[in-house]
């Protein structure tokens, strides 16, 4: 078994044995090349910073990191089906951690999903935390609806016009260095600068990345709705109670809950 860095390999390798590592994972995961690329460059993560594992001449694993600010994130970590449960999975986790202490930064960051019981307890047995969950949401657009928001209350803007009223308390996932990066998504604010809404619409499946949970963020989100016409919406990380129950009202139902887990380096 051989360890080494994920720049070393082609993004179509990466994106290849990601898909392995994630294929019987909890949720549907599935990159192609050009969309990990994308996914490495949204949440900034350093290839040379991440890892594969190679054995008998095969990509059988990886771990996907980035840092900022003295902290590392794992943006996903995960083995082939057939390489599990030999130790792999271990020290795959034990060469990321020693790498970042060798590059002094002072915390290691990650989510998991609640029910990853195996997971949860590799993180634990080298020390990790949990520090907070976070719900998230899914639900198709069947809620009763108020009267079409008025088109002359809302805008299209840029990211970079909400960073100043950006929500806090979100996970490393939605970052404000993420949401600089979202080139692809829709972001539409209330002129009065009290509602805003950022998502996208793929296949069908609108992600809502952010939302202000208030009477402006709902009907920026109804107006989305009847526009994308999406079979089902989804909401990774909700980040407090007004926010879970403002999906709850809507009717959606609880969908992944995260944790995020910390280790002090």
């Amino acid at each position: 078994m051989t360890i080494y860095q994920a720049s070393s390999v082609s993004m179509a390798e990466l994106a290849t044995v990601f898909n392995q590592a994630f294929s019987d994972y909890l949720i549907e995961v599935y990159f192609t090349r050009d969309s990990l690329r994308e996914y490495v460059h949204r949440h900034g993560l350093d290839l040379d910073a991440s890892l594969v594992v190679g054995a008998d001449g095969l990509l059988v694993g990886l771990l996907l990191s980035g840092s900022d600010s003295g902290t590392t994130w794992n943006a996903g970590m995960g083995m082939h089906p057939n390489w599990r449960r030999r130790g792999l999975g271990s020290e795959l986790l034990d060469e990321w951690l020693a790498i970042s202490r060798q590059a002094g930064l002072e915390r290691a960051l990650l989510e998991v999903i609640k029910q990853n019981l195996v997971a949860t307890n590799l993180y634990r047995s080298r020390g990790f935390k949990e520090v907070r969950a976070y719900q998230g949401f899914e639900g198709r657009p069947a809620w009763e609806r108020r009267a079409p928001i008025n088109p002359e209350t809302f805008e299209q803007v840029d990211v970079e016009d909400l960073i100043p009223v950006y929500r806090r308390g979100h996970s490393w996932q939605k970052r404000p260095d993420v949401l600089r990066r979202l080139g692809s998504f829709e972001v539409l604010r209330t002129k009065n600068g009290e509602g805003y809404l950022i998502y996208e619409n793929v296949g069908g499946l609108m992600y809502i990345f952010d939302m202000t949970p208030n009477d402006e963020g709902r009907a920026l989100l109804e107006h989305a709705t009847r526009r994308e016409v999406p079979r089902l919406i989804r909401v990774v990380n909700a980040i407090d109670l007004v926010e879970e129950d403002l999906y709850r009202q809507l009717g959606f139902r609880p969908w992944i809950r995260n944790v995020e887990m910390v280790l002090r380096l």
